[in-house]
């Protein structure tokens, strides 16, 4: 498990983050959801080891996050950040084989075969030796989260987590589903915990298991998605008002944000 325990964080005498708990498990995707400015990417920086809290504690298999070295680190978590580097003149699998190159000692058949299986999990086979400059936005991402994967696969520990910051926020809405849908298949397929800080309320109901809601550096909410995502605990966090849209089997629910109050349209 994958834990934080009021978890708190504190820069230039602002507090960013205040008592936020939550869990994430193998085999699940959590979605962290909220405001701009509400605490999300520097949580991630906590989870990740990026940072070390102000108060509270990060956990990792049982162990605080502070006892891990950045080998040992390497073999549970791979992040991706929300502006990853993609270097001049790489192709799609060299990048791909950086993320094996963060697990030490590995044989380089072991590193070959994580990289095609890599490849094949995120769609990447005919954009292997595509130079990323070619790529388009949405392809990148799928590269990058590739090259996270090839680490994560090639890691013999039994809690392996994949930790993404925004990883949808310069892709359209069918590119962003579907790579929160690859997300969440990998999870479960290969018993992978997956965090992922994203924007839109609609692809965490689609894809997330858990749900943390954060505003103003506080949890206004974790737990399954049909718990967190209602229509009244979103528009207080968003100060915005919601029409919750509905199929007629209820098995899909929707949210789009309405004129304020009073508003005449034209």
């Amino acid at each position: 498990m994958l834990e934080g325990r009021n978890l708190c964080l504190n820069l230039g005498g602002r507090a960013l983050l205040q008592d936020v708990s939550l869990t994430v498990a193998p085999g699940e995707l959590t979605v962290v959801l909220g405001p701009n400015g509400a605490g999300k990417s520097s949580l991630l920086s906590l989870l990740s080891g990026l940072r070390a809290p102000s108060g509270g504690e990060a956990k990792l298999a049982g162990q605080a996050l502070s006892r891990f070295d950045a080998a040992r680190l390497a073999s549970h978590r791979a992040l991706l950040e929300q502006h990853p580097a993609t270097p001049d003149g790489w192709t799609c699998r060299e990048l791909i084989a950086a993320g094996g190159y963060a697990c030490r000692g590995v044989a380089r058949e072991r590193l070959c075969a994580a990289i095609e299986q890599a490849l094949a999990l995120t769609c990447c086979q005919e954009l292997a030796d595509t130079a990323l400059s070619r790529l388009s936005g949405g392809e990148r991402q799928r590269a990058q989260l590739a090259k996270a994967l090839c680490q994560l696969l090639l890691s013999e520990q039994d809690e392996r987590y994949l930790l993404l910051d925004e990883p949808t926020s310069a892709l359209d809405f069918a590119m962003a589903d579907g790579l929160l849908s690859q997300v969440r298949a990998i999870s479960r397929q290969h018993r992978i915990g997956a965090l992922a800080v994203v924007h839109d309320l609609n692809l965490a109901m689609r894809h997330a298991d858990q749900v943390l809601l954060l505003n103003d550096g506080r949890a206004a909410g974790f737990g399954p998605n049909q718990t967190i995502m209602q229509r009244e605990r979103l528009e207080e966090v968003y100060g915005v008002r919601l029409a919750e849209l509905t199929s007629p089997d209820q098995s899909i629910r929707a949210f789009v944000p309405l004129p304020p109050a009073g508003h005449a349209g034209r």
